[in-house]
């Protein structure tokens, strides 16, 4: 808790401005009148209403919107006398852009040349600027300039087209380029566009561009082998193209299909690799037959990063520890300091036990006189061959892999830590789990210097007037121009305030980071504890699941439409509200906590009960669906917790249960219980079946 001398400084923070108050709320409608001004076109009142309002934390805000109104009429010295004095807020890059955008428009193309940078915004931007250069007379570069912003795998802005369109006049657009960018279309998934390019193509190119989409539509042409053999090695992208596709749609056909185009085609060892790791990363997280086969076939190429990964996860979801140790040994030495691999590391060691060095013949690899990549075949030879696999490799990869047999202290050096792994180790060693939670006392000098800051007090005036998003841009700015200390400041400043989310980010970044009081705050505790209670759910569970969602931000809103402190997704918010007999919330509705909490605890609290209590299950069914989750359920026998999280198929799933479980422990610590991973750690129920022993 924030103690000590932050105390007086909390008090003076929160009656701060009880004795401008008054000033405060005139000036603030003195504001919202100018903006009636303004937006009537009223200029000149509008002048005349700020004139007051000089003082006032929002003003800059009432000069940027007069410009952006005006945004054609401001003169280069106007646009620099608002940057020198605002240049380390939002409102300058935003006038900024506004302005160079209106150069665009008015055709100023000498002055946008001179004051914008390429790459500076988007490729919006950058074309009006090559476009620009065709206009002012630097012809060869614009073209070249042409060139680089056209030979993408996707369409480019609508200001391109008139630079496109000049360009096309020296031809260079035809022929080979337009074959090379629909093959980069073709990777993207852009059909329309290969489809677009198709007028450009040379005439004995164009029946493979249709092909290609074809078979992108229909993957099962790739039956007749015949069909591609006439065009040769200018088949083989779509042919690849189309095994990508039949792999997810008919892995079994795909894998028939596959050796016949081996022997047809002279694929390159990036081709095969490609085709390869599709097959084991679709099968290995379909949790489909020959899954590890194709691992290990994937393994043999110059293999991709995440197949390391994919390969440990599919041996601990076969709980073959003997082929996870060889996967933990193809890891870089830099990838297996990660606290994951060391807690499996550690797991592994425990299961299978020590290495014997000494029962293992002396071969060293002599880079001079052995084919190192015969050892390394010999080595990958080892994925096939579980028995003895040891005998296998060099004696220098067994000492330096497999013989550092430590898995107690593995563990005692993860137990150190606040994470995930660190608790999971904590718990096998039976020791209590180390929050490491450090108190960051804040004085009240270092508070009233703050709060004196011009773009603290903007922030604060704009959390007020509700404009949290202007506010959450301009508290960015803030946390990028401090310091650590400052922004450890900031983050109390927040906290005391009761704007959760943007204290939050702050002390991530700042001395604050283990302040578990402001990073895991008790926030919206009357509404928590109601609904908790009433949906019969733990609220350290609601708590670390709202923490996870949106870190108390009321009117979070994703991209795909899930809104509030708990991210429901509309659909789910009707589907609720009809099960317990209440109307469906309003948008407005769903942005508050007291409606969003609500409909959130109902929806856990169902998901609990389809899964029996278990809170791992539901916890992973909150994110990604209850038929997920039951699908990843295993079928007849219990697996233990840890070994289930690490092996959920989805990448955003694995985390999201992992940061649950971690914070739900944290939470534990500040609600005075004991401080624990959940209970459903210890197994995972099967579909079918009774559980019958603790694997955990």
């Amino acid at each position: 808790m924030i103690s000590g001398p932050t105390l007086s400084a909390a008090d003076y923070a929160l009656t701060l401005q009880t004795s401008q108050e008054a000033q405060l709320e005139s000036q603030r409608k003195a504001y919202h009148r100018a903006l009636k001004y303004l937006g009537k076109g009223q200029r000149s009142r509008f002048r005349d209403a700020i004139e007051a309002l000089e003082d006032y934390p929002l003003y800059p805000y009432l000069k940027y919107k007069e410009y952006s109104r005006y945004i054609s009429s401001v003169s280069k010295e106007e646009l620099e006398d608002f940057l020198s004095v605002y240049g380390d807020t939002p409102m300058a890059t935003w006038l900024k852009r506004r302005w160079i955008q209106s150069l665009a428009d008015q055709k100023q193309w000498e002055t946008y040349l001179n004051e914008y940078r390429l790459g500076e915004y988007n490729t919006e931007y950058d074309c009006y600027y090559y476009w620009a250069q065709y206009k002012t007379g630097e012809r060869e570069s614009a073209f070249a300039g042409a060139r680089l912003m056209w030979l993408v795998g996707k369409s480019q802005h609508n200001a391109c087209d008139p630079l496109f369109q000049v360009w096309k006049t020296t031809g260079e657009m035809q022929g080979d380029l337009a074959w090379e960018r629909t093959a980069m279309a073709m990777d993207n998934r852009q059909l329309q566009l290969a489809q677009y390019l198709e007028q450009n193509l040379d005439e004995n190119k164009k029946p493979l561009s249709r092909e290609w989409r074809r078979l992108y539509r229909d993957s099962k042409r790739l039956k007749q082998i015949s069909r591609y053999q006439k065009w040769g090695d200018d088949a083989k992208p779509m042919i690849i193209t189309g095994m990508d596709r039949l792999i997810r749609k008919d892995n079994a056909l795909a894998q028939k299909l596959w050796p016949e185009y081996l022997q047809t085609f002279q694929f390159t060892a990036a081709e095969k690799a490609k085709v390869a790791n599709e097959f084991a990363l679709v099968l290995t997280i379909r949790r489909q037959a020959r899954a590890e086969y194709w691992l290990n076939q994937a393994a043999q190429y110059g293999f991709d990063p995440e197949l390391i990964p994919l390969g440990i996860r599919h041996a601990l979801y076969s709980q073959d520890w003997h082929r996870l140790q060889v996967w933990l040994a193809m890891m870089d030495d830099s990838a297996v300091t990660d606290n994951g691999w060391q807690y499996w590391k550690a797991r592994s060691e425990l299961k299978l036990g020590s290495v014997d060095l000494n029962s293992f013949p002396r071969i060293e690899i002599d880079k001079n006189r052995v084919d190192v990549q015969a050892f390394q075949d010999r080595f990958l030879e080892a994925l096939y061959s579980k028995q003895d696999f040891l005998q296998l490799l060099p004696r220098s990869v067994v000492q330096k892999k497999f013989v550092d047999y430590q898995p107690i202290n593995r563990l005692k050096k993860l137990s150190s830590e606040r994470d995930y792994y660190g608790f999971l180790a904590s718990e096998r060693l039976h020791k209590p789990l180390n929050l490491n939670n450090v108190e960051t006392p804040v004085s009240e000098e270092n508070l009233n210097k703050m709060l004196d800051h011009p773009g603290v007090q903007r922030v604060r005036e704009l959390h007020i007037m509700k404009l949290d998003y202007v506010a959450r841009a301009e508290w960015e700015y803030l946390i990028r121009q401090f310091n650590e200390q400052d922004r450890s400041t900031l983050a109390h400043l927040a906290y005391i305030w009761g704007w959760h989310n943007p204290a939050i980010r702050a002390a991530y970044r700042s001395e604050s980071y283990n302040n578990l009081e402001i990073r895991f705050p008790i926030a919206y505790q009357p509404q928590v504890n109601k609904y908790a209670e009433k949906a019969g759910l733990d609220t350290t569970w609601v708590y670390s699941l709202i923490r996870q969602e949106s870190a108390f931000m009321p009117a979070a809103r994703s991209a795909v439409g899930a809104m509030g402190m708990m991210q429901i997704m509309p659909g789910t918010a009707k589907q609720i509200s009809n099960s317990i007999g209440i109307s469906t919330p309003s948008t407005r509705e769903m942005l508050t906590a007291e409606s969003n909490i609500h409909l959130g605890t109902v929806y856990m609290s169902q998901l609990l009960k389809e899964f029996k209590g278990n809170l791992i299950l539901a916890t992973a069914a909150y994110n990604a669906g209850p038929h997920r989750a039951r699908a990843w359920q295993p079928k007849y026998i219990p697996v233990s917790g840890d070994i289930w999280v690490e092996t959920i198929p989805f990448h955003e799933t694995r985390g999201y249960v992992k940061n649950i479980l971690t914070y739900q422990a944290i939470y534990r610590h500040h609600l005075g219980e004991q401080v624990r991973l959940s209970s459903a750690l210890h197994l995972i129920p099967p579909k079918k079946g009774q559980a019958t022993a603790q694997l955990y």
